[in-house]
C-alpha cells in the first residue's frame, strides 16, 4: 500500500463531503504517514516524500527504515535493544516505558514498529522472541540513536502556522476575549477518544453542518452515525459540545452551520488548527499545557481542582470528565502524551504550541492569590471579609509550587516543604546548610512518633536531575531519623528509580503535596490516613492512588450524611406521615432510591454522628429516627465546630502567662 502511494503523483486534496481515501487510508492515517516522513504536503495535496520515492525506486528496505527512524521514536532504538539478546514484544514495551519514557500501555505501538522491521528483513520473529538479523545490524550501524532520557530542554519544533479564519481567531484573543470564552463544563464527543477517533468524530459532525443543517436533522445524523449516542438527549448533548468547542453556530432558530474556524480546519486537515479553534472557544484548554509544563506531573484530579483559577465565569472547578475530554483532544492533536491513566506530559510540540498562544494566567483571573513570600505561610493582604471562603491551606500550597521551580533559592523550597508538612500535622523545623538535612518533622504523637528527614530539591524546568543520594543516610543518622522524605517538582527517571528502590526514601512530588494540603481544608485526612504520603514502601506514582481512597470515602460519607438529613426532612413535611419517623431499614431503602447502596453499619455510624449532642440534628427513639433541624441548620452546626476550635486555640495563645484556664 505504501509502495502504491510512493509511486503515485499525489493524494487528492481534502474535500468537504467525505473523508479522503487513498489506498484505504483515512485522513488521520495519512497524517501519520506525513509525520513518519513518507508523505509531504504540497499546497492542498499530499505527495510522496523524496525519501519515500528514493526507497521505492531503489528497492532498498534500509532507506525506508532510515526514514522511519528519523521521524518516529523507538525504531532504531528497538533494533539497538536486540543487539545483545533477543527480546519479546512485552520486554520491548517495558524498555520503551522505563528507558525512553514512552507513554504506552499496550504492546500495540511495539508491534507496529516491529512489523516494519520484520517485513524489511531487519528482525526475525520466532519462539516469541525478536532477533536482529545481519541486515538489521548493518543498517543499525548507520543510524544515530536517541538517548534513553526524556529531555526537558525546549526542542525546536516547527509549528504549522495558522491561516485564514483560524489566524483571525487567535489574533482576536486579547485578555477580554480570553475571559469571554465558554467554561466548557459539559463536553461530550461521541466515538472513541483513542487513535484519533475524537478528531474523526468532530470532523464528521462539523462537515455535516456545511453549508448548513436543520436542528432535527443534526440530531438524527448524530444518532445514525454514533452507536453510543442513540438517544435524542445524548445527540443534543453532542451538538451542544460542538457549539461550545467553536465548531458550529446557529444561523437561525432551526439551522446550524460550521463556523469559519471549523471550515478552515476541515480545509487544512491540520490538527493544530482544531486545537487553536477550541482554545479560542473554551477556557482552560491551551492553559493545560502550561500547567503540565511548569508544575510537574499533575493528575487529572489535580488539574480539575486547578481549573477554577482559569475560569472567570465560574466559582467551582471543572469536573474530571471535562478535563479528560480536553486532555483527550490535546493528546489526539499530539500536544500531550499520556504517562499513565491519570498523568500526562506536554510534548515538545505542545510546548512550542503553548508559547504561540495567548493564554490566561492564574494571576489574570485571581489577582489576589497568596503573596509570594519566603515563609509562604500567610495569605495575601485581602480584607478578611473578602477571603472568608478562601482555603487556609492555599497559601502553603501556592508557596510550595512556586518554591519548587525557584532553583536560585534552594532554602525557599526547604522551608515551604517543612511548613506544608506542619500544616498537615507533621510539626518540625527547617535545618539546612551544607552537609546537613534540610529539615526534620515528626510523624505521630508521643512515644509512638517517628522522626522523618526532609530533603527538598527545586528545579526551574520541573525535573530534578542527577542529585546524589548516598549522603542521605548520614543526614538521617544526624537527626535520628529512619526515613527521608525526598521532595521536589519531579525527578529524572534514573534518579527517581534509585530513590524509589531505596527502602528508607519516600519520594513526594510537590504537585501531590500541594494537592494534599489544599484538600486538607475540605476532606481532611487523619494522621493514619496520611501514612501513604510518607510510606517509603510506596513508589512516587502510587501515593496519590493510595490517598484517593480516603478522599473518596470522606466525600461519600458527607454525601450520605446530607442525604439522610434531606430525606428525614422530606418525611417530616409529608402530611400523611405523623412525626416524620423512619426506621433504619426505611432510611437505607430511601438512600438506595437516591443511588447510595451502603451497609447498615455505615448508615448507623452516620446517624450516630448527626445525633451527637454537639450537632443534634437527628433524634433517635424506639420509633426510629427523625430530624430536628433543616439541611442548612445542620451544615451551620457542623461548620460552627471548626470556628469553636479556632476560637479556643486563639484563647490559648492570648491568655497571659501563668493565668490558669477556667474549669
Amino acid at each position: 500500500m505504501i509502495g502504491e502511494l510512493a509511486s503515485s503523483q499525489a493524494v487528492p486534496p481534502n474535500g468537504h463531503t467525505s473523508l479522503p481515501q487513498a489506498g484505504g487510508l483515512n485522513r488521520y492515517q495519512l497524517q501519520r504517514l506525513v509525520r513518519s516522513g513518507l508523505l509531504s504536503r504540497e499546497g492542498s495535496a499530499l505527495l510522496p516524500s523524496t525519501a519515500a520515492r528514493s526507497w521505492y525506486r531503489s528497492g532498498d528496505p534500509s532507506l525506508l527504515i532510515e526514514t522511519l527512524h528519523i521521524n518516529v521514536r523507538f525504531v532504531g532504538e528497538a533494533m539497538h535493544a536486540l543487539v545483545s539478546m533477543p527480546l519479546t514484544h512485552e520486554q520491548l514495551l517495558s524498555l520503551a516505558r522505563e528507558e525512553y519514557d514512552l507513554p504506552w500501555t499496550t504492546t500495540g505501538p511495539v508491534h507496529n514498529r516491529t512489523a516494519w522491521l520484520s517485513v524489511t528483513g531487519m528482525v526475525d520473529l520466532f519462539d516469541r522472541h525478536l532477533h536482529l538479523t545481519t541486515s538489521g545490524r548493518d543498517v543499525l550501524a548507520r543510524l544515530a540513536l536517541g538517548t534513553p532520557e526524556y529531555s526537558d530542554t525546549r526542542v525546536t519544533t516547527r509549528l504549522t502556522p495558522a491561516t485564514g479564519a483560524v489566524a483571525d481567531l487567535i489574533d482576536s484573543l486579547d485578555e477580554t476575549g480570553l475571559r469571554a470564552r465558554a467554561d466548557g463544563a459539559n463536553l461530550y464527543i461521541p466515538g472513541t477518544s483513542a487513535n484519533g477517533g475524537s478528531l474523526d468524530a468532530l470532523h464528521m459532525l462539523a462537515e455535516a453542518a456545511i453549508p448548513s443543517i436543520r436542528d432535527a436533522d443534526f440530531v438524527r445524523f448524530v444518532r445514525a452515525n454514533f452507536p453510543k449516542a442513540r438517544t435524542a438527549a445524548t445527540a443534543r448533548t453532542a451538538k451542544e459540545a460542538l457549539k461550545a468547542l467553536g465548531l458550529i453556530q446557529r444561523t437561525s432558530s432551526e439551522t446550524w452551520s460550521a463556523t469559519p474556524g471549523a471550515i478552515a480546519w476541515i480545509e487544512s486537515g491540520e490538527a493544530l488548527d482544531l486545537a487553536r479553534t477550541v482554545h479560542a472557544a473554551i477556557a482552560f484548554f491551551g492553559e493545560i499545557l502550561g500547567e503540565l509544563d511548569t508544575t510537574g506531573r499533575l493528575t487529572t484530579g489535580a488539574l480539575a481542582e486547578r481549573s477554577v483559577r482559569y475560569l472567570p465565569n465560574r466559582q467551582r472547578p471543572l469536573s474530571r470528565a471535562a478535563v479528560n475530554t480536553r486532555l483527550n483532544l490535546l493528546e489526539a492533536c499530539g500536544l500531550v502524551s499520556r504517562l499513565s491513566q491519570t498523568v500526562y506530559r506536554t510534548t515538545p510540540l505542545g510546548l512550542a504550541f503553548k508559547d504561540s498562544l495567548p493564554c490566561l494566567s492564574p494571576e489574570d483571573v485571581l489577582p489576589d492569590r497568596p503573596a509570594d513570600t519566603g515563609a509562604g505561610c500567610k495569605l495575601s493582604g485581602r480584607p478578611d471579609a473578602d477571603r472568608q471562603n478562601a482555603s487556609p491551606g492555599e497559601g502553603f500550597a501556592a508557596e510550595l509550587e512556586r518554591a519548587a521551580c525557584d532553583s536560585t533559592n534552594h532554602e525557599r523550597l526547604e522551608k515551604a516543604a517543612v511548613a506544608a508538612l506542619g500544616y498537615l500535622g507533621l510539626p518540625g523545623e527547617h535545618v539546612g546548610g551544607n552537609g546537613h538535612v534540610d529539615g526534620r518533622v515528626r510523624f505521630g504523637i508521643g512515644a509512638s512518633s517517628a522522626i522523618l528527614g526532609v530533603e527538598a530539591k527545586s528545579a526551574a524546568n520541573g525535573r530534578v536531575v542527577e542529585q546524589p543520594l548516598f549522603g542521605l543516610a548520614d543526614h538521617r543518622a544526624e537527626i535520628g531519623a529512619e526515613i527521608t522524605l525526598l521532595i521536589g517538582p519531579g525527578f529524572e527517571r534514573r534518579m527517581l528509580r534509585e530513590a524509589d528502590d531505596d527502602p528508607a526514601i519516600a519520594v513526594i512530588e510537590t504537585g501531590l503535596l500541594a494537592e494534599v494540603v489544599r484538600r486538607q481544608d475540605h476532606t481532611p485526612l487523619t494522621l493514619d490516613q496520611l501514612g501513604p504520603l510518607v510510606d517509603p514502601a510506596l513508589r512516587a506514582a502510587q501515593r496519590r492512588e493510595a490517598l484517593s481512597g480516603y478522599w473518596q470515602a470522606q466525600e461519600v460519607r458527607s454525601q450520605i450524611e446530607y442525604a439522610i438529613v434531606d430525606l428525614l426532612n422530606a418525611e417530616a413535611e409529608d402530611p400523611l406521615e405523623e412525626g416524620g419517623w423512619l426506621d433504619l431499614t426505611s432510611i437505607r431503602r430511601e438512600l438506595r432510591s437516591r443511588g447510595y447502596r451502603v451497609g447498615e453499619e455505615e448508615v448507623e455510624e452516620a446517624l450516630e454522628f448527626l445525633a451527637w449532642n454537639r450537632i443534634g440534628v437527628v433524634q433517635r427513639s424506639e420509633r426510629g429516627y427523625r430530624c430536628t433541624a433543616g439541611v442548612h441548620a445542620a451544615g451551620m452546626r457542623i461548620r460552627a465546630l471548626g470556628h469553636q476550635w479556632s476560637a479556643a486555640a486563639h484563647h490559648r495563645e492570648v491568655r497571659p502567662s501563668g493565668q490558669k484556664s477556667q474549669p
